[in-house]
């Protein structure tokens, strides 16, 4: 028999969550108390102890969820039955509105990577930086099927993950800096041209004018 819903419990979760993600966000992890959050989300300070022994447990519960919802949509569009451009176009269109969604938790996040060895202990280090490793692999075995698929040249997927994932992550920064910037517009514009640049009818017209020179 599975487990039952318990609608007030995960309403207290989220009610927590809320509080914690903006107190954090508004005053940083250190000069933020269980307390204040407590008395943010509308709840007694023991209520907090329910759900996670620490702050630390909590700030790190909000990474999880960020981490965690990028990873499983990386993971449903290893399984998209779409050409792989179109599944790229469509991925960053997805990517997009997550961005969107937890922008607040982007933020957030951004900073705990500044001192996350400050934040957090060795084994929260190790837990995060095992999303990242499997964020990457997802995301090189899109690049795979690309690669399968004959529409793209490259020699090493994972290599071309880690740079697609550094241009995403700089325009995210150019996102939360500048109001107005379109993240979505922007990754399918520089993306769209790294794969069309990386495609096999463009390496044979690069190849094509080498031989003519």
């Amino acid at each position: 028999m599975g487990t039952r819903a318990n609608p007030r419990k995960d309403e207290r979760e989220r009610q927590i969550k809320e509080a914690a993600l903006h107190l954090f966000s508004e005053k940083g992890f250190h000069d933020t108390t269980i307390q204040e959050i407590a008395e943010e989300a509308g709840l007694g300070k023991g209520t907090i102890y329910w759900y996670w022994d620490s702050k630390e447990d909590l700030a790190f519960s909000l990474v999880e969820d960020m981490l965690g919802a990028f990873l499983t949509l990386l993971r449903e569009a290893e399984s998209w039955d779409l050409p792989f451009l179109e599944k790229l176009g469509y991925l960053v269109h997805r990517a997009a509105r997550l961005y969107e969604e937890k922008k607040d938790h982007c933020r957030l996040l951004w900073k705990f990577r500044a001192d996350r060895h400050y934040i957090f202990n060795p084994d929260y280090v190790k837990k995060v930086t095992s999303y990242y490793r499997e964020i990457r692999k997802s995301l090189a075995s899109v690049i795979g099927k690309g690669v399968e698929e004959g529409v793209i040249e490259c020699d090493d997927p994972h290599y071309l993950a880690l740079v697609v994932l550094g241009i995403a992550e700089g325009l995210e920064l150019e996102w939360l800096e500048n109001e107005g910037f379109d993240l979505e517009e922007a990754l399918q514009l520089v993306l769209g041209n790294l794969f069309s640049g990386l495609s096999r009818e463009s390496s044979r017209e690069h190849d094509s004018r080498k031989g003519r020179r």
